[in-house]
């Protein structure tokens, strides 16, 4: 008998003004840093090496400040240069009711040195607690990818992180002096 669960897929996108290749960049070689842009991600490291051709390391560690999360480990699980798509599965530091939890990245060369990036977010839930506390999770999750997105879009167009996450950085220094 096939366990019981709830499914939960989001998709969400940004048109950012560089070039696909640059925000590749930033999305695959640069996959261990989003601890750079992201004012969702306090300090991301990447460990091991690439296990995909062009990958720089296979896992990331994510400490994180978005409400109801502390930190996460990811794993590449897709990394396709020609295509500019990648994928990773969240293995630890999912709340309790989450069994499962994939991003996948697409970026897509809309000409004029212009992109998009679009975040693919597959989801699975223990049944119970996953309809209980899926809809709270859901809302704090579709405000951290536009979060996500924003901060990848100044980041990309202007090579700086977002004031948002300037502030962050500047906060997390204060504290850790």
């Amino acid at each position: 008998m096939s366990e019981k669960r709830k499914e939960v897929k989001m998709s969400k996108s940004i048109v950012v003004n560089v070039s696909a290749n640059d925000l590749w960049q930033i999305i695959g070689p640069g996959f261990a840093d989003a601890g750079k842009w992201s004012t969702a991600v306090d300090r991301s490291i990447g460990h091991g090496e690439g296990k995909f051709d062009g990958a720089t390391c296979d896992t990331r560690s994510c400490d994180l400040s978005a409400k109801g999360f502390s930190s996460v480990n990811e794993r590449i699980t897709e990394y396709d240069e020609g295509n500019l798509t990648m994928s990773f599965d969240v293995f630890e530091g999912m709340p309790g009711f989450v069994t499962y939890a994939n991003n996948r990245t697409v970026i897509s060369d809309l000409g004029e040195g212009r992109s998009k990036a679009e975040l693919q977010i597959t989801m699975h839930m223990k049944p119970f607690m996953g309809w209980l506390l899926g809809g709270m999770f859901n809302k704090n999750l579709n405000n951290l990818i536009d979060s996500a997105l924003d901060d990848l879009k100044v980041f990309a167009e202007t090579g700086k992180p977002s004031e948002l996450e300037q502030a962050r950085m500047k906060k997390l220094a204060a504290k850790a002096a």
